[in-house]
């Protein structure tokens, strides 16, 4: 919820449109976070309201993935933007951050996850998340190479550190759920409020730089 305030702060400031850049592009941020705000809701209403194991896949599920994809969508904006400050030297150290990611995800992660033969509908939802963190993060990467060392810089390197943590909450939570040792308030939930955190912090910056 914190990091869905921080953005509607920010989105306020540019105003809400889908069709002006920034306007979009925090528009989209906003949205996307209020739907992460919305599956940690629903998240909590299994478990404190209905007072059942959360399933998964479940309802909550759908904004933990819908929240992603305008997230990717105002990072593709900011890219699309400024992409030509992406330096050859900057893009390789970028393709070498997100080759590291895709082979720990790849070694580690998957393997495990798809190791229990899951159902069709579990196995899908398996296959969108890391896929959507590979691609979260690759963006937010190449989005620190653009910005780095820039005047915006500062809010850049804080919104990569959340995307890392909330990538490696999610894994994580996808490796425990495969070997059955989730439960809730777990370190892996740590990570995750960790994530929520920097994010809002990340907005908070940029509105201090603008």
């Amino acid at each position: 919820m914190v990091a869905f305030l921080s953005s509607l702060s920010c989105m306020r400031r540019y105003g809400f449109s889908l069709k002006l850049n920034f306007q979009a592009i925090w528009s989209l941020f906003t949205l996307g976070t209020g739907l992460w705000a919305a599956a940690e809701c629903t998240w909590a209403a299994y478990y404190f309201i209905l007072k059942i194991a959360v399933p998964y896949p479940s309802l909550a599920d759908i904004f933990y993935v819908g929240g992603y994809l305008p997230i990717i969508a105002g990072l593709l904006g900011y890219l699309d933007t400024f992409h030509v400050a992406l330096t050859r030297r900057r893009l390789a150290y970028s393709f070498v951050a997100i080759s590291v990611a895709v082979a720990l995800a790849l070694l580690f992660v998957l393997p495990v996850e798809l190791g229990k033969n899951p159902p069709p509908l579990t196995f899908l939802t398996d296959m969108i998340y890391p896929a959507l963190d590979l691609l979260l993060l690759s963006l937010a990467v190449l989005s620190l190479g653009i910005f780095v060392g820039g005047t915006i810089a500062k809010w850049w390197m804080i919104f990569g550190v959340g995307a890392t943590l909330y990538v490696i909450g999610d894994e994580f939570f996808l490796y425990q759920v495969a070997h059955g040792t989730y439960y809730n308030g777990s370190v892996d939930d740590l990570i995750f409020l960790l994530g929520y955190l920097t994010f809002a912090l990340a907005f908070y910056a940029h509105r201090k730089e603008f």
